[in-house]
């Protein structure tokens, strides 16, 4: 069995890696990040936030 994806909100995201809200959702927008769409809002798995990170390491 699998385990469950922790997802986290939009406001989450940001306060993690020290962005505004509207940048993660423009990140989503521009296909930087990907998300599922919830209703009106996004979640983003852990695993998403780990692979933005490793793609964007300098």
């Amino acid at each position: 069995m699998t385990p469950t994806p922790v997802f986290y909100t939009t406001e989450e995201v940001a306060n993690l890696l020290k962005i505004s809200a509207k940048t993660v959702r423009e990140m989503i927008k521009s296909k930087r990040l990907e998300a599922v769409r919830v209703g009106k809002e996004y979640r983003i798995t852990e695993d998403q936030i780990r692979k933005y990170i490793k793609e964007n390491k300098t």
